[in-house]
């Protein structure tokens, strides 16, 4: 018998951009929702098209027509992932929110991991407190014996110049994505190791602190340097591994981001003159 006591986990909602995705959105929303309902608590789906011109509209609008858990938006013209965002979010009302991208095969399975992790607290200078935000890591690849090498040499120094340790990655991300990283950790103090990871988990109150700038895929590393600045407690968690290649990322919105970030929604132009009010029956 169910203990009445426990409260019921907090419902989340997945936020999932798709763009020319026919030929496997239908699998990858049944995946998904599958694996939701084996949670234990509510959740919703909210798909956005950004844009597609192949057949991913109809097949999305044919999955939602046959479950009410899946809301559709959509893009006239491709945006790009940190637009997609920012129109869901409004469609989120759930605690939590989740956001997986459909350009790398994560595992519907791994979104556990990260909610668990997000249930850990940590002792953050005496005081438990559990993460607010948590980021999957790709994980599985080897790193060419070149890089494995720097990577020791790396770590090396980390432990031997500044006093710390330094765990190796757990996959391969390849030299971009791993320069990448290194320069929002230098830049905005992002602390994770895949920045550009399409798999992560939010408390929804964090996501209405402050606006995302970013059109594109620079929207991942964003949130999480404008997260870091509010003093917001996040966590890495690895993925299943996986020999996937991973996919490449714009950063078009870094310099926007990096000269004049935002950490404010607009006011509401309080200017404009107000609607004649309707006239009399």
């Amino acid at each position: 018998m169910p203990d009445s006591t426990v409260p019921p986990p907090d419902p989340i909602a997945v936020v999932i951009p798709v763009h020319n995705a026919a030929d496997r959105i239908t699998p990858l929303l049944t995946d998904w929702d599958g694996e939701l309902s084996k949670l234990g608590r509510d959740y919703a789906i909210v798909v956005v098209n950004d844009g597609s011109t192949d057949g991913t509209g109809p097949a999305v609008a044919a999955v939602a027509g046959r479950n009410p858990r899946i809301t559709v938006l959509s893009h006239e013209k491709r945006q790009g992932f940190g637009a997609c965002l920012r129109v869901a979010l409004p469609a989120c009302r759930h605690p939590l929110v989740a956001y997986v991208t459909a350009d790398y095969p994560y595992r519907p399975g791994d979104l556990k991991k990260l909610l668990d992790r997000l249930d850990q607290p940590c002792d953050v200078y005496g005081v438990m407190k559990p993460p607010e935000a948590v980021s999957g890591c790709r994980s599985g690849r080897p790193a060419p014996a070149f890089w494995r090498l720097v990577g020791k040499a790396y770590r090396a120094f980390c432990r031997v110049a500044l006093g710390s340790a330094v765990e190796p990655a757990p996959g391969w991300l390849g030299a971009r994505d791993h320069f990448r990283s290194w320069v929002v950790w230098l830049t905005m103090g992002v602390p994770l190791v895949d920045v550009n990871s399409g798999l992560k988990v939010f408390r929804r109150e964090v996501l209405d602190r402050f606006p995302i700038q970013s059109d594109g895929d620079f929207a991942h590393a964003e949130i999480f340097a404008k997260l870091t600045f509010l003093t917001c407690l996040v966590a890495e968690e690895p993925l299943s591994p996986s020999a996937d290649p991973v996919p490449p990322s714009w950063w078009a919105d870094f310099w926007t981001v990096f000269k004049h970030p935002v950490f404010y929604h607009p006011l509401p132009d309080l200017s404009a003159p107000a609607p004649a009010p309707p006239p009399p029956a």
